[in-house]
């Protein structure tokens, strides 16, 4: 798939997840408030990815950057939804997760694996490229070390997988908003509810 055909999808998503989740009223459940807003703004970091680039300023290692914090803000939200316990979503208002972004991917990993809902199956469907990206190194430095020489512009090969990952980790927001806009405020998800931190 042509960069600028990936880059064109990304753009077409970012707006179809904006018109979806802004205006939106917030229920009147805390877990789902906070997991609703890391969605909002991962969804952002989503945004600001593809205006990085599709910058004529090269500012790739700025993306790549950007990324990981789509990817935590992201993993946050499912990880509140679906794996924290009530005094966890009360530490997290004060102090956020507390969590590294390889704590987060674990756990949701842990507890989604198996399961039927949307957001298991993009993590599976992406999970070689995910873990990659989490658990191998750090992917920003990871261009100057291959190139051997100062150049600004990545491959395009890495600005598509880029662009993938960050596609994949928005349709994992939206996946998890419309699960958690469903019932939230009648019941919490069934495995965190009453759970308390280990």
């Amino acid at each position: 798939m042509e960069l600028e055909h990936m880059l064109a999808r990304a753009e077409s998503l970012a707006y179809r997840i904006s018109s979806e989740l802004n205006g939106q009223r917030l229920p009147d459940d805390p877990r789902a408030c906070a997991a609703i807003g890391c969605l909002t703004v991962a969804q952002q970091h989503h945004s600001a990815i593809i205006i990085l680039l599709r910058n004529d300023m090269p500012v790739h290692a700025s993306a790549f950057a950007l990324l990981r914090h789509q990817i935590e803000t992201a993993f946050n939200a499912v990880w509140l939804w679906y794996c924290a316990g009530d005094d966890e979503i009360e530490r997290f208002m004060r102090d956020g997760s507390g969590k590294t972004v390889r704590q987060l991917v674990a756990q949701v990993d842990g507890v989604l694996a198996g399961r039927e809902e949307e957001e298991a199956a993009i993590i599976r469907d992406h999970w070689s490229q995910l873990s990659d990206f989490v658990f191998a190194g750090d992917r920003r430095i990871r261009h100057w070390l291959e190139s051997n020489e100062v150049d600004a512009i990545y491959s395009e090969d890495a600005v598509a997988e880029l662009a993938a990952l960050s596609n994949s980790i928005a349709e994992l927001g939206l996946a998890t908003y419309r699960s958690l806009s469903g019932i939230a405020g009648e019941v919490a998800p069934p495995q965190a509810r009453g759970r308390t931190a280990s």
